[in-house]
């Protein structure tokens, strides 16, 4: 039986649906979670039987929007921007504070 790895940036891994009720995802979180672990794994999570909404990672995401690459350098610089956006606010929240315990 011939296992393969998956290796970033490399599409070689085949697209697995699971659905879980939204009840079923309350009970046991870290189920869904571990199943997305896998790239190419979706979770199609249902309400009264009918799918609802999906969760996938963001691999499968990049897979399944036809160019991997191009769709990965854009997660990449956008995850770049919400950190320094984030680094911002940090800075910019305790420049605040400096500023109004100088005051009191």
């Amino acid at each position: 039986m011939d296992e393969y790895i998956h290796q970033p940036g490399q599409l070689d891994f085949q697209i697995v649906t699971k659905d879980v009720s939204v009840t079923e995802f309350r009970r046991k979180p870290s189920a869904v979670w571990d199943y997305l672990k896998t790239p190419g794994h979706v979770v199609f999570f249902t309400r009264r039987g009918k799918r609802d909404c999906a969760i996938m990672s963001i691999e499968t995401h990049a897979y399944l929007s036809g160019d991997y690459e191009k769709t990965m350098c854009e997660i990449e610089e956008a995850a770049a921007a919400w950190r320094e956006e984030q680094k911002a606010m940090r800075r910019a929240r305790r420049e605040a504070r400096k500023n109004d315990s100088r005051k009191n």
